[in-house]
Protein backbone atom coordinates (compact mmCIF):
# COMPACT_ATOMS: atom_id res chain seq x y z
CA UNK A 1 0.00 0.00 0.00
CA UNK A 2 1.29 3.37 -1.24
CA UNK A 3 1.15 6.16 0.80
CA UNK A 4 2.13 9.95 0.05
CA UNK A 5 2.54 11.64 3.65
CA UNK A 6 2.88 14.89 5.06
CA UNK A 7 6.52 15.23 6.88
CA UNK A 8 5.17 17.71 9.12
CA UNK A 9 3.97 15.57 12.19
CA UNK A 10 4.04 12.16 10.28
CA UNK A 11 7.56 11.49 8.99
CA UNK A 12 9.42 14.74 10.55
CA UNK A 13 11.28 17.45 8.36
CA UNK A 14 13.21 15.83 6.11
CA UNK A 15 16.70 17.63 4.88
CA UNK A 16 17.94 17.14 1.60
CA UNK A 17 20.74 18.74 -0.03
CA UNK A 18 19.61 22.34 -0.44
CA UNK A 19 15.81 21.42 -0.28
CA UNK A 20 13.73 20.88 2.51
CA UNK A 21 11.05 18.75 0.73
CA UNK A 22 6.89 19.16 1.48
CA UNK A 23 6.27 15.41 0.90
CA UNK A 24 7.59 11.92 1.41
CA UNK A 25 6.73 8.69 -0.20
CA UNK A 26 6.26 5.44 1.61
CA UNK A 27 5.35 1.52 1.38
CA UNK A 28 4.58 -1.14 4.00
CA UNK A 29 4.69 -4.96 3.59
CA UNK A 30 4.59 -7.64 6.41
CA UNK A 31 4.49 -11.33 6.83
CA UNK A 32 4.09 -13.46 9.97
CA UNK A 33 6.90 -15.43 11.36
CA UNK A 34 5.47 -18.97 11.33
CA UNK A 35 5.04 -20.17 14.82
CA UNK A 36 5.75 -17.04 16.53
CA UNK A 37 2.47 -15.15 16.32
CA UNK A 38 4.94 -12.52 15.38
CA UNK A 39 5.25 -10.21 12.05
CA UNK A 40 8.02 -9.10 9.74
CA UNK A 41 7.23 -6.01 8.67
CA UNK A 42 9.08 -3.65 6.20
CA UNK A 43 8.71 -0.58 5.10
CA UNK A 44 10.54 2.21 2.65
CA UNK A 45 10.37 5.84 2.52
CA UNK A 46 12.24 8.81 0.36
CA UNK A 47 11.67 12.23 -0.22
CA UNK A 48 9.12 13.52 -2.72
CA UNK A 49 10.45 16.66 -3.80
CA UNK A 50 13.88 17.64 -4.24
CA UNK A 51 16.19 19.96 -5.70
CA UNK A 52 19.97 17.97 -5.90
CA UNK A 53 19.94 15.04 -3.28
CA UNK A 54 17.33 12.09 -1.79
CA UNK A 55 17.14 11.31 1.66
CA UNK A 56 15.46 7.51 2.06
CA UNK A 57 14.87 5.05 5.00
CA UNK A 58 14.05 1.42 5.34
CA UNK A 59 13.87 -0.82 8.12
CA UNK A 60 12.80 -4.20 9.11
CA UNK A 61 10.82 -4.96 12.63
CA UNK A 62 9.47 -8.04 14.22
CA UNK A 63 6.57 -7.41 16.21
CA UNK A 64 3.88 -9.58 18.08
CA UNK A 65 0.72 -7.73 19.45
CA UNK A 66 2.02 -4.54 18.96
CA UNK A 67 5.20 -5.24 20.84
CA UNK A 68 8.85 -5.72 19.97
CA UNK A 69 9.38 -9.18 19.25
CA UNK A 70 13.22 -10.39 19.25
CA UNK A 71 14.61 -12.56 16.98
CA UNK A 72 17.88 -14.63 16.19
CA UNK A 73 18.66 -12.80 13.01
CA UNK A 74 17.00 -9.74 11.17
CA UNK A 75 18.01 -7.90 7.73
CA UNK A 76 17.24 -5.45 6.00
CA UNK A 77 18.73 -4.33 2.25
CA UNK A 78 17.97 -1.00 1.07
CA UNK A 79 17.40 -1.11 -2.90
CA UNK A 80 17.61 2.40 -4.31
CA UNK A 81 17.24 2.78 -8.10
CA UNK A 82 17.33 6.45 -9.83
CA UNK A 83 14.77 6.47 -12.69
CA UNK A 84 15.30 7.94 -16.09
CA UNK A 85 17.34 8.24 -19.82
CA UNK A 86 21.15 7.56 -18.74
CA UNK A 87 20.36 7.70 -15.36
CA UNK A 88 23.35 6.99 -12.81
CA UNK A 89 22.84 7.31 -8.83
CA UNK A 90 25.26 8.58 -6.02
CA UNK A 91 24.89 6.62 -2.33
CA UNK A 92 25.76 7.54 0.89
CA UNK A 93 26.43 5.05 2.62
CA UNK A 94 27.71 3.82 -0.82
CA UNK A 95 26.49 0.36 -0.65
CA UNK A 96 26.80 -2.47 -3.54
CA UNK A 97 26.90 -1.24 -7.32
CA UNK A 98 24.23 -3.07 -8.91
CA UNK A 99 24.31 -0.96 -11.63
CA UNK A 100 25.10 2.14 -12.79
CA UNK A 101 21.56 3.37 -12.07
CA UNK A 102 20.85 1.11 -8.92
CA UNK A 103 22.76 0.84 -5.12
CA UNK A 104 22.00 -1.89 -2.44
CA UNK A 105 22.83 -1.66 0.87
CA UNK A 106 22.41 -4.34 3.90
CA UNK A 107 22.00 -4.37 7.30
CA UNK A 108 22.04 -7.58 10.03
CA UNK A 109 21.41 -7.63 13.72
CA UNK A 110 21.23 -10.28 16.00
CA UNK A 111 19.30 -10.79 18.80
CA UNK A 112 17.45 -8.07 18.28
CA UNK A 113 14.00 -6.52 16.77
CA UNK A 114 14.84 -4.18 14.46
CA UNK A 115 17.30 -3.57 11.63
CA UNK A 116 17.66 0.16 10.09
CA UNK A 117 18.99 1.78 7.00
CA UNK A 118 19.02 5.43 5.71
CA UNK A 119 21.30 7.60 3.87
CA UNK A 120 21.56 9.88 0.90
CA UNK A 121 20.58 9.19 -2.96
CA UNK A 122 22.13 11.80 -5.54
CA UNK A 123 20.46 10.67 -8.77
CA UNK A 124 21.91 12.30 -11.97
CA UNK A 125 21.82 12.18 -16.00
CA UNK A 126 20.76 13.72 -18.44
CA UNK A 127 17.36 13.41 -17.87
CA UNK A 128 16.49 11.70 -14.11
CA UNK A 129 12.67 12.35 -13.07
CA UNK A 130 12.99 10.12 -10.11
CA UNK A 131 14.34 7.52 -7.44
CA UNK A 132 12.71 4.19 -6.86
CA UNK A 133 13.14 3.24 -2.73
CA UNK A 134 13.13 -0.49 -1.50
CA UNK A 135 13.11 -2.75 1.61
CA UNK A 136 13.76 -6.18 1.58
CA UNK A 137 14.16 -7.39 5.00
CA UNK A 138 13.93 -11.14 6.91
CA UNK A 139 13.37 -12.73 10.56
CA UNK A 140 14.67 -15.69 11.42
CA UNK A 141 14.18 -17.34 14.94
CA UNK A 142 13.91 -21.06 16.41
CA UNK A 143 14.59 -22.59 12.45
CA UNK A 144 11.81 -20.54 10.91
CA UNK A 145 12.11 -17.42 8.47
CA UNK A 146 10.44 -15.31 6.97
CA UNK A 147 10.84 -12.45 3.97
CA UNK A 148 8.48 -9.28 3.27
CA UNK A 149 9.39 -6.59 1.08
CA UNK A 150 8.30 -2.57 0.10
CA UNK A 151 8.71 -0.29 -2.70
CA UNK A 152 8.65 3.36 -2.31
CA UNK A 153 8.47 5.47 -5.81
CA UNK A 154 6.66 8.68 -6.94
Amino acid sequence: MKRILLTSGLVGTLWVGSAVPTMAISDAGSTPLPGTGARVEVSAWQCNAYADKCSFKTSTKTMKGGAKYTVSKISNTATVKANGWQATLALSPSGTSVSESTRQVSWTNKNTWIADISGIADPGGSLNTSITTCSDGGAFKSGVKAFASACAND
